[in-house]
């Protein structure tokens, strides 16, 4: 069940590292990755890519790292990589489409990763960082901080310029709020596996009460003529070599006294039947029998 861990989260640092590098070496080539007003129907990737396109502060661009190193992460690992992607998805179209249907340039991931810190402090609050290394911070004040700060610094660009990122980070941070309540991966592979456990424990019942139940007539019989002939017999020593063939060593059978046969519940599906009516023909042959 570790399929639906993909490492989304290293995936998409290791592109923006890539770009901020290309970046460096040709600035110009990154236009093509930037969201540009009109040029969308021709160029639909920037919708994507345009989160990826940095300005040259070395700064901000590790601040933007270590959100997703650090917070995107644990996220992706609670909750599994498909829900994350849709989560990013999410956040990342809704930057670009507003920006797109304003007919505005957006480029950078302000939105969507102030809605991945945003995420992250409502799930764990508490959680406490070093500011610049030094400085103990919870991330929930962190996440007001980030909020205000691209607000306002979304809003310096102008009203309508500002609402693209507003649009990222409130809409990842909708789509959360509406999924919440949907269990995380751990718990799902917890209840596939419990129900994958309990329909292999009911479909090894069913085999062990039909085998039982071939088993019950004939260890009858045989604890009968033990008894009244005060030894097993040679028809019987057939049988005997069977239901010590069946024995299960990983069970530890009850005392004599509590072998029910079939008619029992716990005997009718117990897979140490077979070294339980063995037993009770051996102890029939001994007069040990009930």
């Amino acid at each position: 069940m570790r399929s639906d861990s993909w490492r989304l989260t290293e995936g998409l640092i290791f592109v923006h590292f890539a770009v901020f590098i290309l970046s460096w070496a040709n600035r110009e080539g990154l236009i093509g990755l930037a969201l540009v007003p009109g040029q969308v129907m021709s160029r639909p990737w920037t919708l994507v890519t345009y989160q990826f396109v940095h300005g040259s502060s070395m700064f901000w661009f590790f601040i933007s790292m270590l959100v997703l190193w650090i917070m995107a992460k644990p996220l992706e690992e609670s909750w599994g990589s498909p829900r994350f992607l849709v989560f990013w998805l999410v956040a990342t179209f809704g930057a670009s489409l507003t920006a797109a249907g304003l007919k505005l340039p957006l480029f950078g991931d302000a939105g969507v990763g102030t809605s991945i810190l945003l995420t992250f402090a409502t799930l764990f609050p508490e959680v406490e960082f070093r500011l610049f290394f030094i400085i103990p911070v919870k991330v929930k004040y962190l996440a007001v901080v980030a909020v205000a700060w691209l607000a306002f610094s979304s809003l310096q660009m102008g009203l309508l310029p500002g609402v693209a990122n507003v649009a990222g980070m409130c809409s990842g941070y909708l789509f959360f709020l509406a999924t919440r309540k949907m269990p995380t991966r751990r718990k799902l592979v917890f209840e596939y596996k419990k129900r994958k456990a309990s329909v292999e424990v009911k479909a090894e019942e069913v085999q062990a009460e039909q085998r039982n139940q071939g088993w019950n007539p004939r260890v009858r019989a045989a604890v009968t003529r033990s008894a009244q002939g005060g030894s097993v017999t040679a028809e019987d020593e057939a049988l005997l070599a069977e239901l010590d063939a069946g024995r299960d060593p990983s069970i530890t059978v009850c005392a004599p006294s509590e072998f029910g046969y079939i008619e029992d519940d716990t005997c009718r599906t117990c897979p140490g039947f077979a070294e339980c009516g063995a037993r009770a023909i051996r102890l029939a042959a001994k007069g040990d029998g009930d």
